[in-house]
């Protein structure tokens, strides 16, 4: 690439190709024409080669993480797509994937992944009272851990 000022994580409203004008197609058009851009045209022409081509699971659960391993491919991190400005406090203003989840229709058990934890929580809808009046509020403000293998370590002979 020669020309960086074309590509900027900063959204456009419209951009000037030689003469040809091309407007937002939504989140992510500021990197719009590079390959995997996060517009969602792009996006979702991703998901539809990606979810075709996987091969087949061998179960519910091996499903389930292959399609948790396929969305990886539509995370926004933090900072990459951002709107033009500040907020009022003189914030810069940018969107990032909050969630990720998926269904399983056949055990009626609903995953979620947070941005603030990657690890899969799951809800399995046949253990709740769902003729229950009340609303049902899941905790998910936990923070990720990360694991130290350090010390878990085995040596193994040089063949």
């Amino acid at each position: 690439m020669s020309d960086n000022s074309l590509y900027d994580v900063t959204e456009k409203i419209m951009r000037d190709l030689d003469g040809i004008y091309i407007r937002e197609l939504g989140q992510g058009s500021g990197l719009l024409g590079m390959p995997g851009d996060f517009t969602p045209p792009s996006r979702f022409i991703r998901a539809a080669i990606y979810s075709t081509s996987a091969l087949p699971a061998s179960g519910n659960d091996e499903a389930v993480l292959q399609i948790f391993h396929i969305l990886n491919q539509f995370d926004i991190p933090v900072g990459s797509c951002r709107r033009p400005g500040t907020d009022d406090d003189g914030n810069i203003q940018f969107e990032y994937t909050l969630w990720s989840s998926v269904s399983d229709l056949e055990r009626c058990r609903y995953y979620i992944r947070t941005f603030d934890n990657s690890r899969i929580r799951m809800v399995n809808l046949m253990d709740l009272d769902l003729d229950n009046e009340n609303v049902l509020c899941f905790s998910m403000s936990d923070k990720e851990e990360i694991q130290d293998l350090s010390g878990n370590t085995t040596i193994l002979p040089m063949e």
